[in-house]
């Protein structure tokens, strides 16, 4: 009887992992916030620094809302679930449409105000191996939470003696706006 028993209970647990093996939990997912700072790889004070240790900060917060847990409301025995690895499917709701940095002072012949894009390298703060533009950011950032901290830098020196505060916006495909301003860096 007790052999009987097993052979049924490995049946339906063959039988549900075989069915849901391949599913997938959906969460929608957005651009929440962001933090955005300027930062001073040689000290904690980004008031004044150099341009060799000058870097924007940027790190988004994503708002992650449960869609459809396949695998939880599929009603599988205990044991399915820890024998089953489900992937998790990430739909991006609210998309990024454009991404831009601004100065409040001109710089690098550019006006007060006017996009700083075609002057920024973006890479990941922990991996600076690889660097991409501020269009490539807009695509990882629709890709969903992955490695999500940022570091942006110019690719021309600021000259010394300049004061100037940095503003990072997010545009969405439906107009809405996130906005962020640095505190004032004075270059050396």
């Amino acid at each position: 009887m007790r052999n009987k028993i097993f052979k049924i209970y490995a049946l339906v647990l063959v039988a549900q992992i075989f069915l849901y093996a391949c599913c997938d939990n959906n969460f929608n997912i957005f651009v929440k916030s962001f933090e955005f700072s300027a930062q001073d790889e040689a000290d904690e004070d980004a008031t004044s620094v150099s341009n060799a240790d000058f870097f924007l900060q940027f790190e988004p917060t994503y708002q992650v809302d449960v869609a459809a847990l396949l695998s939880k409301n599929s009603s599988l025995i205990n044991t399915a679930y820890a024998a089953i690895d489900c992937f998790d499917e990430y739909t991006v709701i609210k998309y990024v449409e454009n991404i831009e940095v601004t100065s409040d002072v001109p710089l690098f012949d550019i006006p007060a105000g006017a996009s700083l894009n075609d002057r920024i390298l973006v890479t990941y703060r922990f991996n600076a191996e690889n660097l991409f533009t501020t269009n490539d950011m807009i695509l990882r950032l629709n890709g969903g939470p992955a490695d999500s901290n940022y570091s942006l830098r110019f690719d021309t020196e600021i000259p010394a003696e300049t004061t100037a505060t940095f503003t990072f916006t997010i545009t969405f495909e439906n107009e809405e706006q996130l906005v962020i301003t640095t505190a004032a860096v004075t270059f050396e």
